[in-house]
């Protein structure tokens, strides 16, 4: 997620009435952002135009309150109060999109809020797109998806958008959390290339999709359907992934799970649209259920764990990813292996932690657009709910990881074998390992080497050898082990 507010509010964490800041312009932007490797930044140069400038002030929050209001064409229609910033509102108007107006260019209105009917609201979107890209619209129970993709594409998204809203919702009434059907309906724009999808909005370089709450839309793009260096049917996997990614940030926004403008810890913000990110399909592209098994973060995961030195044991994943303020590809992949773990394994206390931040109000939270790397209150929050014994946890968590069905999505691409033999005392010991890539494999063998005694590390020997795969590299690992 990817946040600029300059400058940022002065809202503490989890309180409710913060106190004023100055009075100095900022113009905000959320963006939720996904690419096939992990994220990347993107900016946005012109919030003005997309109608949530505002100033910085003392925030409330007013309950079941409707106005009479302009919205970003003109028309009056009734708008949903979203929140109070001194004398603004931030509306929510009929076509999902997030606004403000002055209170004084507003009238209180009794009459329900409604919203705009799919048909009209897909022509809307429509009147708003490059005409010479030959758009289509498809209409589901919760969706409007514009596109100028294949068919095919635009049916299998629709397919598995549809069928994840219900899961979640019923995981999120399972956490003892309220949930409502969406408010306004949802939309997703598909472009077929990156080029028009960069056209659209710039974004940074590698995202293939993202979700803005300001506006409650997913943008996407189609491109190829296959990536280098990865079979089509794990490639295929990864881009519904990040499809599906994108989509848990759009439902959790607006089944009332996570209020839009909120700040949630990075980490399980998207920890958690990775659990619920499908790695598999079936014939008719639908979403197979929360919590399978991600085999590329769980690889990510593995070559991460064989970089780092022994005394790294309680420091590994969860306290760097807890307190993140942005998180790095291996980063996503410990956050999903934190939010798996919690999820199946201290199901109680995740239940309570997911509790206390949904509770979390627009502009509650630590704002992620700051120059701090790490967030102290996160891992505050994350120890008050799962425990002070950081090495017990981290102890769970990476048998947790060993225990999970996982196949090695480079397992048929070559491998390598790093041996180390050195003396101790009158016996010869020996230490191996299997690695993907050299850059590791060298890595874990200066490690091993340093951590030798002196005497040991004098007497060492250490090398590197090639093999086809990772079967075959195993198995000469385990007969060279076993040598003496």
């Amino acid at each position: 997620m990817i946040v600029q507010l300059t400058p940022t509010p002065k809202l503490s964490a989890f309180r409710r009435q913060p106190p004023t800041p100055p009075p100095t312009l900022a113009a905000i932007t959320l963006l939720f952002a996904a690419t096939a490797g992990g994220p990347a930044m993107a900016t946005d140069t012109d919030s003005a135009k997309r109608g949530l400038e505002i100033r910085s002030g003392q925030v409330s929050y007013p309950t079941n309150e409707n106005v009479l209001a302009r919205d970003l064409e003109g028309n009056q229609v009734i708008a949903k109060v979203h929140l109070q910033i001194d004398r603004t509102f931030v509306l929510l108007f009929p076509d999902g999109q997030l606004a403000t107006q002055p209170i004084v260019n507003t009238q209180s209105t009794s009459k329900p809020f409604v919203a705009i009917d799919k048909k009209t609201l897909a022509r809307k979107v429509l009147a708003s797109m490059p005409s010479e890209n030959g758009w289509k619209t498809r209409r589901t129970r919760h969706y409007v998806f514009v596109y100028n993709t294949t068919a095919e594409f635009a049916l299998a998204t629709s397919r598995i958008l549809e069928t994840m809203l219900p899961g979640i919702r019923k995981f999120s009434q399972n956490q003892k959390i309220p949930t409502s059907d969406p408010t306004v309906p949802m939309v997703v724009i598909m472009f077929a290339t990156e080029h028009e999808f960069q056209a659209y909005r710039p974004v940074g370089r590698g995202v293939r999709a993202y979700y803005e709450p300001v506006s409650n839309r997913v943008v996407l793009y189609q491109g190829q359907q296959s990536s280098p260096g990865l079979k089509p049917q794990l490639a295929l996997q990864q881009a519904i992934s990040t499809i599906a990614h994108e989509g848990v940030h759009q439902i959790l926004h607006n089944i009332g799970v996570q209020q839009r403008l909120s700040y949630w810890p990075m980490w399980i913000s998207e920890g958690l649209a990775e659990y619920f990110a499908p790695t598999s399909v079936g014939k008719r592209m639908r979403w197979k259920g929360l919590g399978k098994i991600n085999d590329l973060r769980m690889f990510e995961l593995e070559q991460l764990i064989k970089s780092q030195p022994t005394e790294a044991a309680g420091k590994l994943l969860i306290e760097p990813t807890v307190t993140a303020n942005r998180l790095s590809s291996n980063g996503y992949a410990s956050a999903w292996a934190i939010t798996h773990f919690l999820a199946q394994r201290r199901k109680s206390q995740f239940r309570a932690y997911l509790q206390t931040v949904s509770q979390l109000k627009p502009f509650q939270g630590i704002s992620y657009n700051n120059d701090r790397e790490r967030i102290g209150e996160h891992f505050t929050l994350f120890r008050a709910h799962f425990g002070e014994n950081l090495n017990r946890l981290e102890a769970a968590l990476t048998q947790h990881l060993k225990e999970l069905p996982y196949n090695d999505p480079y397992a048929e691409f070559p491998h390598l074998v790093g041996m180390v033999i050195y003396g101790d005392g009158r016996q010869l010991k020996r230490v191996a390992n299997v690695f993907h890539t050299r850059e590791v494999a060298e890595k874990w063998t200066t490690e091993t080497l340093e951590r030798l005694p002196e005497p040991s590390r004098s007497t060492a020997r250490y090398s590197l050898r090639s093999f086809p795969n990772r079967a075959v590299a195993e198995q000469f690992a385990d007969r060279w082990m076993k040598t003496r």
